[in-house]
């Protein structure tokens, strides 16, 4: 995973991408917005035109908790602006990677509503989205002498909102848009239960850093037994199947 802010490790990176370490790899690549830049779209423009082309998907991060304005790029006007001049670059590019927008857990319905609207349009629209970042909020059951730091809290405290966040989403996109589906997933249960939510794929990142890489298998071996214990051949006959079950339960006159 390559994190490009326009910064100079974003040169390196693409110097060794050019000599060919790790190919024949997933690479994909996560743009932002520097901290205190004059022209933040123009920093994920100059990223994608950068390192696109090494890239088999795009990360349109707006969502990062760390960087001061960065969330507000997730406003109707901001992130239809911003997606229409990075699809324009990525349009530009030799293999037109697939574009995922990155968001927050933390956000109203109104502004879920909106995300949807855009990521949605006919024209202008993007492949994927990535839910979710890590939180701004501080759930009463944190102990730690440090749950009170600036930042963003990942890990099981944002499990139950992240996997909230994907059911809004995938309701508010009629599923049509793949979601990965991130935040506090340690077990394969865990896992099933964003994809029961909506999410296509998972991603790790704490219990990934405190566990190490053999918890991929743990966690596989576990979502492959919960699958076929439930009936489901695949995961994508479970995708979202949350929403169906809720979608066939017997109403009062049924009954």
């Amino acid at each position: 995973l390559i994190i490009a802010r326009g910064r100079r490790e974003g040169k390196e990176d693409e110097q060794r991408l050019k000599e060919g370490e790790g190919g024949g790899k997933i690479l994909g690549v996560n743009l932002g917005k520097n901290k205190e830049s004059p022209s933040p779209v123009g920093d994920y423009v100059k990223g994608l035109r950068s390192l696109g082309e090494f890239a088999d998907y795009v990360v349109i991060n707006v969502s990062s908790p760390n960087t001061p304005g960065l969330r507000n790029l997730q406003r109707r006007q901001e992130l239809a602006g911003l997606l229409d001049q990075v699809i324009l670059e990525r349009d530009a590019l030799p293999n037109r990677p697939p574009l995922l927008v990155k968001i927050a857990p933390d956000l109203s319905h109104e502004e879920k509503e909106d995300i949807a609207a855009v990521i949605t349009r006919e024209k202008g629209g993007v492949d994927g989205l990535i839910v979710s970042n890590t939180t701004l909020s501080r759930p009463g059951s944190l102990l730690s002498v440090h749950k009170s730091e600036a930042g963003g809290l990942s890990g099981s405290p944002l499990r139950q909102l992240s996997t909230a966040a994907i059911s809004d989403m995938y309701e508010l996109t009629g599923g049509k848009v793949p979601i990965i589906g991130v935040g506090g997933i340690s077990s394969g249960r865990d896992a099933y239960d964003k994809i029961l939510a909506g999410a296509s794929l998972v991603q790790l990142y704490t219990a990934l850093a405190y566990e190490g890489p053999p918890i991929v298998k743990r966690i596989k071996k576990e979502l492959a037994d919960i699958l076929r214990s439930n009936g489901y051949s695949s995961v994508s006959e479970a995708v979202g199947a949350t929403h169906r079950r809720a979608q066939t339960k017997p109403s009062v006159k049924d009954l």
